[in-house]
């Protein structure tokens, strides 16, 4: 089994959204990765927030003073005012992130969450993301927007000696060889779309990769 034009295929078949193709990629697609988007969330979140800020002032004058008795003269605005400052200040502390041993996110001091690779019970998709489950903790993993080819790897990696479920098909299940294979596939596939030109001048790494496609002999569990 190699990585021919199918598992590629399968795994990029939405990689030509804009985002995608904005994503800044890594140089190795083993390498730690820390993802943000403070310049496009902080240049547009700072302009509109204190522009929003000033037009403030005319409602809240109008209403206080009696000119305007509709209250949502005020709280339309203000929403406007606040989505404003949310986008601001997810640019500012919002980050998100994988290494080696986890893929995690936070929120300055206020939050933060990991999953450890070798913790997932649980593999799902969203709209767009994966979702990955360790217990009750949850972590997005937005493909689209960053360049999530260490979190394919570990989750390849994974399912060569331990099982978890996969969507909705559970380990136990009969059917759940057949999604493992599907998933390795993409999974794979999707590292070396995203990193075809490294695998192309690095014939042992892409050996090692393509050997993520092999069903274990056996698993942990």
């Amino acid at each position: 089994m190699s990585l021919g034009r199918g598992a590629a295929f399968t795994a990029g078949a939405a990689s030509g959204s804009l985002q995608r193709r904005l994503r800044k990629m890594s140089k190795h697609p083993e390498d730690p990765r820390t993802f943000s988007q403070a310049k496009i969330l902080v240049s547009l979140g700072l302009p509109l927030s204190l522009v929003m800020t000033l037009v403030m002032y005319y409602p809240i004058r109008d209403y206080v003073g009696g000119r305007e008795d509709d209250i949502y003269s005020v709280i339309v605005p203000g929403l406007a005012t606040l989505t404003c400052y949310t986008l601001l200040l997810h640019g500012l502390f919002r980050r998100f992130g994988v290494d080696d041993d986890k893929v995690w996110t936070r929120f300055g001091r206020l939050f933060y969450r990991e999953v450890r690779f070798d913790q997932i019970d649980r593999f799902d998709i969203g709209i767009d993301r994966y979702k990955l489950y360790a217990g009750r903790t949850k972590v997005n993993v937005d493909y689209n927007r960053f360049d999530y080819s260490l979190v394919f790897l570990r989750l390849a990696e994974q399912l060569q000696y331990r099982r978890f479920r996969l969507k909705d098909v559970d380990i136990d299940d009969p059917g759940w060889e057949d999604q493992a294979e599907i998933w390795r596939r993409i999974w794979v596939g999707g590292v070396y779309e995203n990193h075809k030109a490294f695998y192309d001048s690095h014939a042992e790494e892409r050996e090692r990769l393509e050997a993520l496609l092999q069903e274990p002999a056996s698993y942990a569990n």
